[in-house]
């Protein structure tokens, strides 16, 4: 009878005990994926938020002026004639001058061919060794008649740079046009992987968050206007913003150079709303709810379960108008 108690009493202590047990296991899987959510948002948001930032010394003022800062779609050298222009719900790519390399000025020389060389324009601010440029930047190259390109800098020396381009293309810049370096981000779900990636316009192409089970922007602008809008764009956002379907943005208008044309409605995006869902790395703690869980689990019920955690949130980047 002394034995058969003791047995009792030590499977009660165990039931009892098997919550705690799941807790120990699922507490620190849910700060994982809390802390995993939280560092793709900072980083979404932070680049979100800074698109379009433009030159401040040479031709000073956002870059929508010249080209969509924002586009559902992958720039730079890995992208294909195929891959621009199609539209995707789950990427986007950024571009912002950058504030901590190279200096903005203008080009002394023309740019013609596919690995020019061209000398500077110096300015108080801006003189040898090559304005602050160095091999590996990248930059970006526009002018007034709304031509544009990104090269990578493969050399620099005095006030002279040797550039490649990014894209297929033979747009020819005469002097005067700006040089800035620039910050181009994009950010996509890996087709077939649960990964959120970040690739930076050239080689670099690096995972950035496991177990990503959603991602979605969506588009808002003011309402297409009728008329011209590659010409002029307008920074009057007043009154309601309407959603810009992925329709809008792959039908023309085609603005831009012959090598980079962009849909003009690109140019009417003002906001940008982001989903963002990830789930448990242990499939263990993934349960059976489609509500609570994207891709289930085997656990049964609620308890130690670590379920999906989603973020929706909405970025309008200052840069993208109203401006003076």
């Amino acid at each position: 009878m002394a034995l058969a108690l003791t047995i009792v009493v030590l499977a009660v202590l165990l039931e009892l005990a098997r919550p705690a047990s799941s807790l120990t296991r699922s507490l620190p899987e849910a700060a994982n994926v809390q802390q995993r959510l939280r560092h793709a948002f900072d980083r979404l948001h932070t680049d979100l938020i800074g698109a379009g930032r433009g030159t401040s010394l040479a031709n000073p003022g956002p870059l929508i002026r010249y080209l969509p800062p924002l586009v559902p779609y992958r720039l730079g050298l890995r992208s294909g004639g195929a891959e621009r222009r199609v539209p995707r719900s789950d990427a986007i790519t950024t571009l912002s001058v950058s504030r901590g390399s190279g200096l903005e000025t203008t080009l002394r020389t023309p740019i013609v061919g596919s690995a020019p060389m061209v000398e500077l324009d110096s300015r108080p601010s801006c003189g040898p060794p090559a304005c602050g440029y160095r091999a590996r930047d990248l930059v970006l190259v526009f002018d007034d008649q709304r031509a544009w390109e990104l090269f990578r800098v493969t050399r620099a020396v005095g006030m002279r740079l040797t550039l490649a381009r990014a894209h297929a293309t033979a747009t020819v810049f005469g002097p005067g046009a700006v040089i800035a370096p620039v910050e181009l981000h994009h950010y996509y779900a890996a087709p077939g992987r649960t990964e959120l990636r970040h690739y930076d316009g050239w080689q670099g192409d690096f995972p950035l968050l496991d177990d990503l089970v959603d991602l979605r922007f969506r588009y808002f602008g003011p309402a297409a206007a009728a008329g011209p809008v590659c010409d002029t764009v307008s920074s009057d956002v007043r009154g309601p913003l309407v959603e810009i379907g992925p329709t809008e943005l792959a039908d023309g208008p085609w603005c831009g150079p012959a090598g980079l044309p962009f849909d003009g409605d690109l140019l009417r995006i003002r906001a940008v709303e982001v989903d963002l869902r990830v789930q448990s790395a242990v499939v263990e703690l993934r349960g059976a709810d489609p509500r609570l869980f994207r891709r289930p689990g085997p656990a049964s019920g609620r308890g130690g379960t670590v379920p999906d955690h989603a973020v929706t949130f909405t970025v309008a980047p200052r840069n993208l108008g109203p401006w003076p």
